[in-house]
């Protein structure tokens, strides 16, 4: 097996690539594995970060003997020190344990930076806690201290893991007082019955998951397999050894000058990245704040259901993996023929590639990372409306891999760059085709060049205005662009925190082709139902305000951050906070 990273420059776009600033401090490492019987080794200490960026994430625990029952695995490294103006870097992972032993605790999250929050506290191991959060960083002069870091995730186990402590408020500055402390994190269990015991990378016991960290700090998250299927998009570094991580960059520095939530520099830290649905999984469609339709046919499946009429994680969840043992086989059975594949498109015999990878998606096909290599087949056998058409609901879920990732399939960048220039010919040929823009987008997306992504995503918006990932894309991309908008500039000014005793009782919207109910009980409790498409489904948890007037819902290990504002004491709007601009929320009347 070949874990090295793929290399070579990326194809070039006039006005050429983009430089983006410092870099955060570097991951810890890993923990050295324990001696028979002993613990695994602690991971050691996230980076000190760069001016202007956060610490490094400390290195995940070291895992316990496997040739024996062994000791727990260790620790997960602490956070690196934030640098001036940034957070403090999240915990480590806790290391995953020997046969028939827990995994380590998630580490501490990093000290905060001067004014910043302290980072997160890692996951934790197999039935482990969650890392403390790290310490806030000292107020400036005059100041209120800032948060301690939020708490780490509990680990996978029976009944899952124990959420991390939230951290220490940081020191008050020169005539401030100290910031409050963070947040516990919230444990882990499911349904292991249904998930047979929780394979692969929802937490196959000894086996230490790399979990994309743009999922695993954002602040609005669904952690729960009915939300993914057994093969979400931000664990594919774990089930594919090829994987080398997706896009991932941050808002530009105005774009948290646009919203009053972002007014204190610190908050933004759990929402810089990414569409709504990319953490929150089919859940923000099974509830009606999101609608989905492909404007793009696409090819089906060979030998399966699939056919790209919702997006990557409906389809996910509506395909469970089933027991381990079933599990496990559908899995050889689909790295066999993907390897098939991936064999055949180096050497350019793409009718081949996409045989086998239809083989391999037939056997896993709530695996979106195999849907997204399927479109990369179809972009190589210039059928350019089909990869499309795959494409757009694998983007409806999950973002785009990294240009690491795409890069290691070819032999060459001279291939890829060659095959990119004829869909460029193509597209400048048909000038009118949303589908040619649309996959441009996608691919200089890949690629890093910021503008260019958003000329050919808003192009696609204007040709079809159906193409509602798109649009949402096109938004990203703007509000990703670098030193867009006007970093110094003031967010709008605070509104009046909206009175708890307003919002209980019950409220209604049509959305999505359906119906809203939304019951907000004095208990703290809520209930959402909502009817469309020919079937109902219901969410029950509890909601509260925080110090900003934010309500704050939680459910079924999952999560949601949202602004409400009112009109009278009878209409609401609803916003599901952290996303791109663009986002109009849901409209809600009670009664």
């Amino acid at each position: 097996m070949n874990n090295t990273r793929p290399g070579g420059a990326k194809p070039s776009t006039l006005p050429g690539m983009v430089g983006y600033p410092s870099r955060p401090g570097g991951p810890g490492g890993a923990g050295g594995a324990g001696r028979p019987g002993g613990p695994g080794g602690p991971g050691g200490p996230g980076g000190i970060g760069g001016a202007g960026r956060p610490g490094g994430p400390g290195g995940p625990g070291g895992i316990g003997d496997a040739g024996r029952p062994g000791g727990p695995g260790g620790p997960g490294g602490p956070g690196g020190i934030g640098g001036a103006g940034r957070p403090g870097g999240p915990g480590g992972p806790g290391g995953a344990g020997g046969v028939g032993r827990p995994g380590g605790p998630g580490g501490p999250g990093g000290i905060g930076g001067v004014g910043r929050p302290g980072g997160p506290g890692g996951i934790g191991g197999f039935g482990r806690p969650g890392g403390v959060g790290g310490i806030g960083g000292p107020g400036r002069p005059g100041s209120i201290g800032r948060p301690g870091g939020i708490g780490g995730i509990g680990g996978v186990g029976i009944a899952g893991g124990i959420g991390g402590l939230g951290g220490l408020g940081g020191l008050g500055g020169p005539g401030g007082i100290g910031g409050v402390g963070g947040i516990g994190g919230a444990g882990s269990g499911w349904d292991s019955n249904r998930w047979g015991g929780n394979h692969g990378v929802w937490g196959n016991n000894n086996t230490n998951i790399r979990i994309n960290n743009n999922f695993r700090n954002n602040n609005n998250f669904a952690w729960n397999p009915n939300c993914w299927g057994g093969h979400p998009w931000w664990g594919a570094g774990h089930g594919h050894h090829w994987h080398h991580g997706h896009w991932g960059h941050c808002w530009n520095g105005g774009y948290g000058h646009n919203h009053w939530w972002y007014d204190d520099d610190d908050f933004g830290e759990g929402f810089m990245w990414g569409i709504a649905a990319w953490s929150l999984g089919s859940m923000i469609f099974d509830m009606g704040y999101q609608s989905y339709s492909n404007p793009y046919p696409a090819p089906p499946v060979q030998n399966s259901t699939v056919v790209y009429t919702q997006p990557m994680s409906v389809t996910g969840a509506a395909n469970p993996p089933g027991d381990e043992k079933t599990a496990a086989a559908a899995d050889e059975k689909s790295d066999d023929a993907l390897e098939k594949s991936r064999a055949a498109f180096r050497t350019g015999d793409y009718t081949t590639a996409l045989q086998a990878a239809d083989e391999a998606i037939a056997a896993t096909p709530d695996d979106g990372t195999l849907h997204e290599y399927r479109a990369l087949i179809l972009f190589a056998l210039n059928r350019y409306g089909d990869a499309a058409g795959v494409l757009n609901p694998v983007l409806a879920s999950g973002p785009g891999w990294s240009w690491e990732t795409m890069v290691g399939f070819y032999t060459s960048t001279s291939v890829y760059e060659e095959q990119l220039r004829r869909l460029e010919a193509w597209v400048d040929a048909s000038p009118n085709k949303a589908e040619g823009h649309f996959l441009l987008g996608y691919h200089y997306l890949v690629c890093g060049h910021m503008e260019k992504a958003y000329d050919e995503f808003d192009k696609t918006t204007k040709l079809q205005p159906a193409d509602g990932i798109a649009k949402q894309l096109r938004d990203l991309t703007k509000n990703s662009l670098p030193d867009g908008g006007d970093p110094d500039g003031q967010p709008p000014p605070r509104p009046d925190p909206v009175p708890k005793e307003k919002l209980l009782g019950t409220w209604t919207s049509d959305a999505s082709g359906g119906k809203i109910t939304f019951k907000l009980e004095n208990d703290d409790k809520f209930t959402w139902s909502f009817t469309g498409n020919g079937k109902t489904s219901e969410m029950k948890g509890s909601w509260g305000l925080n110090d900003k007037g934010l309500l704050i819902m939680n459910a079924d290990n999952s999560q949601m951050v949202t602004a409400v504002k009112l009109d009278g004491d009878s209409k609401m709007n609803f916003l599901i906070i952290g996303g791109p601009d663009g986002d109009p929320g849901l409209n809600f009347t009670k009664g």
